[in-house]
């Protein structure tokens, strides 16, 4: 299969996913709503939160909301492009990086990252141009190292990434 096939099929089957999260946040924003203004859940007394923790919850739902909004349509106006040996890494390519003795492929996307999709017998995980890794990606081709410097570490270690692919 042709890289733009297999990286349209991937794009597609993100969105219906991204399309599916929208809906059910959708209705657990409407139902956090609905219970935070709802008669039976007024405060009983002054230390009654129930009603300001609904309402928080609801706005949070909101807020996901909207992110999953802005996804779509960063992702809707993404041009998905074939890439040759030793060209860079851009948006929509797919990278196969290697980090200490794991092989991990990757979608690069402007949003949504974090996301695993099926492509045939391949699980490809999506990979956001902003989070650290991602931007760190930009740029460089097969063959590059990418150096990430990881918050979660103590001490703040800096991993390396192999990159051995690009499509």
């Amino acid at each position: 299969m042709p890289a733009s096939k297999r990286k349209a099929k991937l794009l597609e089957s993100l969105r219906a996913e991204l399309t599916k999260e929208l809906e059910a946040t959708r209705q657990r924003a409407h139902e956090m709503a609905v219970a935070a203004t709802h008669e039976e859940n007024r405060p009983e007394n002054d230390k009654d939160m129930r009603s300001t923790v609904d309402s928080y919850v609801a706005r949070g739902q909101v807020e996901r909301l909207r992110e999953i909004e802005q996804a779509l349509a960063r992702l809707s106006s993404m041009p998905v492009r074939d890439l040759g040996p030793g060209d860079a890494i851009i948006v929509s390519a797919i990278v196969k990086i290697r980090h200490d003795a794991t092989e991990t492929l990757y979608f690069v996307v402007p949003a949504a990252g974090g996301m695993r999709l099926h492509d045939g017998k391949h699980e490809v995980q999506t990979l956001a141009t902003t989070s650290p890794l991602g931007a760190a990606l930009l740029g460089l081709s097969q063959g590059d190292e990418a150096e990430v410097v990881s918050p979660q570490s103590k001490g703040q270690a800096t991993r390396t990434f192999e990159i051995l692919h690009v499509s």
